[in-house]
Protein backbone atom coordinates (compact mmCIF):
# COMPACT_ATOMS: atom_id res chain seq x y z
CA UNK A 1 0.00 0.00 0.00
CA UNK A 2 1.73 3.53 -1.21
CA UNK A 3 1.87 5.73 1.58
CA UNK A 4 0.78 9.14 1.19
CA UNK A 5 2.63 12.19 1.91
CA UNK A 6 1.00 15.80 3.55
CA UNK A 7 2.13 19.00 4.52
CA UNK A 8 1.50 20.15 7.75
CA UNK A 9 2.56 23.29 8.79
CA UNK A 10 5.13 23.98 6.27
CA UNK A 11 6.35 19.97 6.92
CA UNK A 12 6.32 17.16 4.83
CA UNK A 13 5.15 14.55 7.03
CA UNK A 14 4.14 10.69 5.87
CA UNK A 15 0.46 9.66 6.98
CA UNK A 16 1.58 5.84 7.62
CA UNK A 17 4.52 6.15 9.42
CA UNK A 18 3.64 9.58 11.43
CA UNK A 19 3.76 9.20 15.11
CA UNK A 20 -0.33 9.56 17.21
CA UNK A 21 1.00 12.73 17.74
CA UNK A 22 1.61 14.33 14.50
CA UNK A 23 -1.63 12.75 12.85
CA UNK A 24 -3.59 14.20 15.46
CA UNK A 25 -2.12 17.10 14.83
CA UNK A 26 -3.21 17.16 10.78
CA UNK A 27 -6.52 16.43 11.99
CA UNK A 28 -7.04 19.51 14.40
CA UNK A 29 -5.76 21.51 11.75
CA UNK A 30 -7.38 20.10 8.59
CA UNK A 31 -11.14 20.44 10.63
CA UNK A 32 -9.53 24.10 11.38
CA UNK A 33 -9.52 25.04 7.89
CA UNK A 34 -13.05 22.88 6.98
CA UNK A 35 -14.54 24.76 10.09
CA UNK A 36 -13.03 28.46 9.12
CA UNK A 37 -14.11 27.92 5.48
CA UNK A 38 -17.29 25.96 5.48
CA UNK A 39 -19.68 28.61 5.94
CA UNK A 40 -18.15 30.49 3.35
CA UNK A 41 -18.18 28.30 1.05
CA UNK A 42 -21.90 27.43 1.66
CA UNK A 43 -23.09 31.18 1.34
CA UNK A 44 -20.99 31.27 -1.97
CA UNK A 45 -22.75 28.28 -3.12
CA UNK A 46 -26.20 29.56 -2.41
CA UNK A 47 -25.52 33.04 -3.69
CA UNK A 48 -25.00 30.94 -6.98
CA UNK A 49 -27.86 28.54 -6.72
CA UNK A 50 -29.64 31.59 -6.70
CA UNK A 51 -28.64 33.65 -9.33
CA UNK A 52 -29.00 30.14 -11.53
CA UNK A 53 -32.69 30.43 -10.72
CA UNK A 54 -33.70 33.51 -11.66
CA UNK A 55 -31.79 33.17 -15.22
CA UNK A 56 -33.52 29.38 -15.39
CA UNK A 57 -36.76 31.12 -14.27
CA UNK A 58 -36.82 33.73 -16.38
CA UNK A 59 -35.46 32.18 -19.59
CA UNK A 60 -32.63 35.04 -19.10
CA UNK A 61 -30.14 32.50 -20.55
CA UNK A 62 -32.01 32.84 -24.34
CA UNK A 63 -30.70 36.80 -24.51
CA UNK A 64 -27.19 35.60 -25.50
CA UNK A 65 -26.70 36.11 -29.15
CA UNK A 66 -23.82 35.58 -31.46
CA UNK A 67 -22.17 37.61 -33.87
CA UNK A 68 -25.42 37.72 -36.19
CA UNK A 69 -27.82 38.32 -33.66
CA UNK A 70 -29.27 34.94 -33.09
CA UNK A 71 -29.95 33.37 -30.30
CA UNK A 72 -26.18 31.86 -29.22
CA UNK A 73 -27.46 28.87 -26.56
CA UNK A 74 -30.53 26.25 -28.04
CA UNK A 75 -30.21 24.46 -24.75
CA UNK A 76 -29.51 25.31 -21.28
CA UNK A 77 -26.86 22.85 -20.82
CA UNK A 78 -24.62 23.89 -23.27
CA UNK A 79 -25.16 27.42 -21.52
CA UNK A 80 -23.74 26.39 -18.64
CA UNK A 81 -20.93 24.67 -20.32
CA UNK A 82 -19.89 27.67 -22.19
CA UNK A 83 -20.87 30.46 -20.03
CA UNK A 84 -19.31 28.90 -16.81
CA UNK A 85 -17.66 25.26 -17.21
CA UNK A 86 -20.47 23.69 -15.92
CA UNK A 87 -19.40 19.90 -15.90
CA UNK A 88 -22.08 18.97 -14.23
CA UNK A 89 -25.56 17.38 -15.99
CA UNK A 90 -28.46 19.36 -17.11
CA UNK A 91 -30.29 17.11 -14.86
CA UNK A 92 -28.77 17.77 -11.97
CA UNK A 93 -28.26 21.60 -12.40
CA UNK A 94 -32.11 21.33 -12.75
CA UNK A 95 -32.44 19.51 -9.79
CA UNK A 96 -30.50 22.15 -7.75
CA UNK A 97 -32.37 25.20 -9.38
CA UNK A 98 -35.36 23.13 -8.43
CA UNK A 99 -35.02 22.89 -4.63
CA UNK A 100 -33.95 26.50 -4.69
CA UNK A 101 -36.54 27.71 -6.60
CA UNK A 102 -38.98 26.18 -4.13
CA UNK A 103 -36.91 27.98 -1.48
CA UNK A 104 -37.01 31.11 -3.05
CA UNK A 105 -40.36 31.30 -3.50
CA UNK A 106 -41.27 30.42 0.00
CA UNK A 107 -38.95 33.75 1.11
CA UNK A 108 -40.91 35.36 -1.40
CA UNK A 109 -37.58 36.04 -3.56
CA UNK A 110 -39.84 34.41 -6.39
CA UNK A 111 -43.31 34.87 -7.45
CA UNK A 112 -45.00 32.02 -7.00
CA UNK A 113 -46.15 31.22 -11.09
CA UNK A 114 -42.52 30.13 -11.24
CA UNK A 115 -42.81 27.13 -9.97
CA UNK A 116 -45.21 26.29 -12.67
CA UNK A 117 -43.85 24.77 -16.27
CA UNK A 118 -43.25 27.07 -17.87
CA UNK A 119 -44.21 27.06 -21.93
CA UNK A 120 -42.41 25.53 -24.15
CA UNK A 121 -40.70 27.90 -27.19
CA UNK A 122 -40.63 25.21 -29.49
CA UNK A 123 -43.83 23.89 -31.20
CA UNK A 124 -45.86 21.21 -29.22
CA UNK A 125 -45.83 17.86 -31.24
CA UNK A 126 -49.28 16.39 -30.38
CA UNK A 127 -50.05 12.79 -31.53
CA UNK A 128 -52.75 14.16 -33.82
CA UNK A 129 -49.74 16.32 -35.59
CA UNK A 130 -47.22 13.40 -35.88
CA UNK A 131 -49.58 11.29 -37.56
CA UNK A 132 -51.05 13.79 -39.60
CA UNK A 133 -47.89 14.98 -41.13
CA UNK A 134 -46.24 11.67 -40.94
CA UNK A 135 -48.78 9.69 -42.93
CA UNK A 136 -48.65 12.71 -45.39
CA UNK A 137 -45.47 11.95 -46.17
CA UNK A 138 -45.58 8.45 -46.65
CA UNK A 139 -48.30 8.71 -49.31
CA UNK A 140 -45.35 10.91 -50.91
CA UNK A 141 -42.70 8.36 -50.81
CA UNK A 142 -45.51 6.14 -52.43
CA UNK A 143 -45.97 8.13 -54.56
CA UNK A 144 -42.40 8.49 -56.01
CA UNK A 145 -41.69 5.11 -56.15
CA UNK A 146 -44.51 3.93 -58.22
CA UNK A 147 -43.92 6.67 -60.39
CA UNK A 148 -39.84 5.55 -60.94
CA UNK A 149 -41.66 1.98 -61.42
CA UNK A 150 -43.61 3.04 -64.06
CA UNK A 151 -40.88 4.82 -65.72
CA UNK A 152 -38.49 1.47 -65.91
CA UNK A 153 -38.19 0.70 -69.15
CA UNK A 154 -40.23 -2.80 -70.21
CA UNK A 155 -37.21 -4.58 -71.13
CA UNK A 156 -35.19 -4.20 -67.72
CA UNK A 157 -34.48 -7.62 -66.52
CA UNK A 158 -35.38 -6.55 -62.99
CA UNK A 159 -38.65 -4.45 -63.62
CA UNK A 160 -41.01 -7.50 -62.36
CA UNK A 161 -39.05 -7.60 -59.57
CA UNK A 162 -39.35 -3.61 -58.44
CA UNK A 163 -42.92 -4.25 -59.66
CA UNK A 164 -43.18 -7.13 -56.61
CA UNK A 165 -41.52 -4.58 -54.16
CA UNK A 166 -43.41 -1.81 -54.97
CA UNK A 167 -46.73 -3.88 -54.17
CA UNK A 168 -45.24 -4.80 -50.73
CA UNK A 169 -44.44 -1.52 -49.74
CA UNK A 170 -48.40 -0.49 -51.13
CA UNK A 171 -49.91 -2.64 -48.69
CA UNK A 172 -47.77 -2.01 -45.80
CA UNK A 173 -47.60 1.94 -46.34
CA UNK A 174 -51.34 1.77 -47.31
CA UNK A 175 -52.08 0.43 -44.15
CA UNK A 176 -49.54 2.39 -41.98
CA UNK A 177 -51.45 5.60 -43.51
CA UNK A 178 -54.81 4.26 -42.44
CA UNK A 179 -53.78 3.87 -38.86
CA UNK A 180 -52.30 7.19 -38.92
CA UNK A 181 -55.26 8.62 -40.75
CA UNK A 182 -57.59 6.70 -38.27
CA UNK A 183 -55.55 8.37 -34.90
CA UNK A 184 -56.03 12.01 -36.93
CA UNK A 185 -59.42 11.31 -37.36
CA UNK A 186 -60.18 10.27 -33.49
CA UNK A 187 -58.51 13.52 -32.55
CA UNK A 188 -60.50 15.60 -34.67
CA UNK A 189 -63.72 13.91 -33.34
CA UNK A 190 -62.25 14.49 -29.42
CA UNK A 191 -61.92 18.37 -30.20
CA UNK A 192 -65.35 18.56 -31.83
CA UNK A 193 -67.10 16.81 -28.26
CA UNK A 194 -64.79 19.13 -26.68
CA UNK A 195 -66.14 21.92 -28.34
CA UNK A 196 -69.42 21.23 -27.76
CA UNK A 197 -69.17 20.24 -24.58
CA UNK A 198 -68.24 24.23 -24.04
CA UNK A 199 -70.89 25.30 -25.53
CA UNK A 200 -73.18 23.66 -23.48
CA UNK A 201 -71.71 25.09 -20.87
CA UNK A 202 -71.69 28.56 -21.89
CA UNK A 203 -75.40 28.00 -22.73
CA UNK A 204 -76.41 26.28 -18.72
CA UNK A 205 -73.96 29.64 -17.38
CA UNK A 206 -76.36 32.09 -19.39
Amino acid sequence: MTDTAVAIQGEVVNTAEGSAEVRKAMLKENETVIRKNWKVLEEKGQNVYRALTIIHSFNLWKLHTDAKGKRKYTNFETYLSQEFGWTLSRVRALQVIKATRAQMIESGELPASTAQSRTRTAPEVTSERAAKVTSAQLVKVLEAFEGRVNNIDEGDPDKAEMVRIFGDAAEAINAIVSDLDEIVARNAADADDTDEDEDESEDDAS
